[in-house]
C-alpha cells in the first residue's frame, strides 16, 4: 500500500496534529469524481472501481513525500503540506486538467472500455480560511460543491480566498471579463492566465 494512503482517521489525526502545532500553512482538497453513478451505469461496477483504482495512482504520483490522500466512497481528501492556497491551487489544478484531457483504458477482464474521468475540487487554506479541522473541511467541502455548481471539472478555492487572489493583481473589471472570457471559450481562468504570461514572457523576451 502506498504510504501516501491513510484511513479517514489517520488523516484526522495528522490535520489535528498540523493544527495544534501551528504547523502551517497547509490546505486541505476535497474531489469527487463527476458523474460517476452514470459511470457505473454505462460501463458496470467492475470498471467503476477501476476508475477508482486509476484515480489512486495518478493521485499518489503527483503526491510529494508528506502529502497524504485518504477515500470514502468517489470523494477523496488529501492533505497538502506546506502548501498554500496558490500552491495548492496549481496542483490540484494540473492533476484536474491531465483527467480532462485524456481518456483511459480501462479493463473489467472481459472487455477494455476508454472512460472519460473528471473531477471537481474544493480547496481550503490553514490557517488563512480556517483555524480549526470542522471549518477548514466545511470551507474545502463548499468549494468543491461550488465547483459542482459551476459545471463540474474544475477546481475552486474559498469564496474568500478566490477574492483576495484575484483582487490582489487584478481591478474588478478584469476579474468580471476573466470570468466571461473563460465561460466563453470553455477555458478555465487559470489556462487564460498561463496564455497571457506565455504572450508576456515572449513580448519582453525579445
Amino acid at each position: 500500500m502506498d504510504n501516501n494512503i491513510v484511513s479517514k482517521e489517520k488523516f484526522i489525526e495528522k490535520v489535528q496534529e498540523f493544527i495544534s502545532n501551528a504547523d502551517g500553512p497547509f490546505s486541505i482538497a476535497v474531489a469527487d469524481i463527476d458523474n460517476f453513478e452514470s459511470i457505473n451505469k454505462i460501463y458496470g461496477y467492475k470498471i467503476g472501481d477501476k476508475v477508482i483504482e486509476k484515480l489512486v495512482s495518478i493521485f499518489t504520483q503527483n503526491l510529494t513525500g508528506m502529502d497524504l490522500v485518504t477515500r470514502h466512497g468517489d470523494e477523496f481528501n488529501f492533505l497538502l503540506v506546506k502548501k498554500g492556497a496558490e500552491r495548492s491551487f496549481m496542483e490540484m489544478e494540473e492533476i484536474r486538467r491531465y483527467l480532462s484531457d485524456n481518456m483511459f483504458p480501462l479493463s473489467d477482464s472481459n472487455k477494455i472500455e476508454n472512460v472519460y474521468i473528471t473531477i471537481s475540487c474544493g480547496i481550503a487554506s490553514y490557517p488563512r480560511d480556517a483555524k480549526n479541522a470542522v471549518e477548514l473541511f466545511r470551507v474545502a467541502d463548499s468549494a468543491m460543491f461550488r465547483a459542482k455548481k459551476l459545471g463540474k471539472n474544475r477546481v475552486c478555492l474559498s469564496e474568500a480566498e478566490s477574492m483576495v487572489l484575484k483582487s490582489s493583481y487584478f481591478t474588478k473589471t478584469q476579474v468580471d471579463r476573466l470570468a466571461g472570457l473563460s465561460k466563453e471559450k470553455e477555458k478555465t481562468e487559470a489556462f487564460l492566465l498561463r496564455e497571457a504570461l506565455d504572450d508576456l514572457f515572449k513580448k519582453y523576451s525579445k
